[in-house]
């Protein structure tokens, strides 16, 4: 996983996490707090965890002993086994949609409140049709990068997404 992946996962968690009840307002902020730490990251932590025991964030970051392992064991599986454990947790088309990069459970909700998608391969075939660009949230960007996905049963679409004049953004 690269940084960006790595960060992904953790704002992931951080919402769910501020979505429940109970939820520790200082445990949320120290899951977003490594996510934008990651982020600021110059090198890949993956290259950093295979010479060091530790990525060095920088003092005020402060991202403590559990974040850190959190982050080598992304690092080094690939996934994380407390965000799968919260995946399968969550209903299951709000899991599913959030398997899509780039899609969070914020915006899976609006999908599936908006849409009634419930699948990846559904969001996928409503961004090639054309259906996701009413969503608010995705814009052609975002769009052209999940018509683009290859999903086991869906055919892969042929030649690049096209795009109509009246999608382009208009000069202010």
């Amino acid at each position: 996983m690269n940084n960006r992946e790595m960060a992904a996962v953790l704002f992931n968690i951080a919402t769910v996490l501020r979505n429940q009840s109970n939820a520790n307002p200082f445990r949320t902020a120290a899951y977003e707090r490594a996510a934008r730490a990651l982020m600021g990251l110059a090198e890949e932590a993956t290259q950093i965890l295979e010479t060091e025991k530790k990525v060095p964030f920088r003092k005020r970051q402060h991202i403590g002993k559990r974040l850190q392992a959190k982050i080598r064991e992304m690092a080094e599986q690939g996934t994380l086994d407390q965000y799968v454990r919260m995946l399968g947790d969550l209903p299951p088309h709000l899991a599913s949609l959030m398997g899509v990069p780039g899609v969070g459970p914020r915006i899976a909700e609006r999908v599936h409140g908006t849409l009634g998608l419930e699948t990846a391969a559904d969001l996928v075939r409503a961004a090639r049709d054309g259906r996701l660009r009413t969503v608010r949230g995705f814009g052609p960007v975002r769009v052209a990068a999940i018509a683009a996905l290859d999903l086991p049963g869906i055919e892969k679409q042929a030649g690049p997404l096209q795009a109509s004049l009246f999608d382009l953004p208009r000069a202010a």
